[in-house]
């Protein structure tokens, strides 16, 4: 960063060898000088050498320049517009108005930059953490571990088909009807296209034989607010007839009871 009072006071006291010219990183410009003042010091102005009161001018110059204009012509390395962008050539273009911007330690942006990627690097091998665990557990039937860590990765990265396709088998597996659609249609809209893996996967199999799963598939599988409130009043009715069957639990305890075991007994061996 050159500074433009001490490039004045250099024009005023020592313009007479071109200090300031180097100091500016004119280098030929201040060799320039030396010449005049060795080869054409005889050439004297009111008894003052050529070289001193064009060094003289410089320093005027400077003092007339304003902060922008003076550091787009001598600090163009480091200059930067009102944009951010950087103005290498900043000597050869036109002059916008506007606010200008000094950035003193560019090294610091690049490690600013560097830390980015190692940030995306860190966080991409977070996420297949996450889905590789969601997977090992998906394979186990581990339903309710796979979900979580399908979740975790989700939430690091929210368009993820892959997860979602996986979220989707795992409430269809677990009898979450609504659950699975909304993550089968976020799967598509992030990109999922493998039509017949939808069609033909196994842990899949519950929400196909659903009428809703028709109309999914007719609107190019994706969701309406006609199959939302078809999938809100199936819940809607599977609550009711919990709610129905606990209350026949305590009215018929004895009764009830006996079809409540046998039903588990059946869940567990069917």
């Amino acid at each position: 960063m050159k500074n433009k009072w001490i490039a004045t006071l250099m024009a005023v006291f020592l313009g007479t060898f071109g200090v300031h010219r180097f100091y500016l990183r004119q280098t030929e410009m201040g060799l320039f000088f030396i010449g005049i003042y060795i080869w054409v010091k005889f050439i004297n102005i009111l008894g003052f050498p050529f070289s001193t009161l064009w060094g003289w001018y410089d320093a005027y110059r400077y003092l007339m320049m304003d902060q922008n204009e003076f550091d787009r012509k001598y600090n163009s390395k480091n200059f930067r517009d009102r944009y951010g962008n950087r103005r290498e050539n900043a000597k050869n273009d036109t002059y916008k108005q506007g606010r200008y911007i000094i950035l003193e330690q560019d090294q610091k942006n690049e490690k600013e930059r560097s830390g980015s990627v190692f940030e995306k690097y860190r966080q991409r091998k977070e996420i297949e953490t996450f889905k590789q665990a969601g997977i090992k557990h998906f394979n186990n039937y581990e339903l309710k571990e796979a979900i979580e860590s399908f979740q975790k990765a989700i939430l690091k990265e929210p368009k993820d088909n892959s997860c979602h396709f996986y979220l989707a088998c795992a409430y269809s597996l677990s009898e979450n009807v609504k659950k699975s659609f909304e993550h089968l249609n976020q799967a598509i809209i992030n990109g999922f296209k493998d039509w017949n893996k939808i069609l033909t996967h196994e842990s899949l199999a519950f929400i196909r034989v659903l009428p809703e799963f028709e109309l999914f598939k007719q609107n190019q599988y994706k969701l309406t607010n006609e199959i939302i409130e078809k999938l809100d009043l199936r819940e809607n009715r599977i609550l009711e007839d919990l709610k129905l069957e606990r209350e026949n639990l305590l009215q018929n305890p004895k009764n009830a009871y006996g079809s409540y075991f046998q039903q588990i007994v059946n869940n567990e061996f069917k």
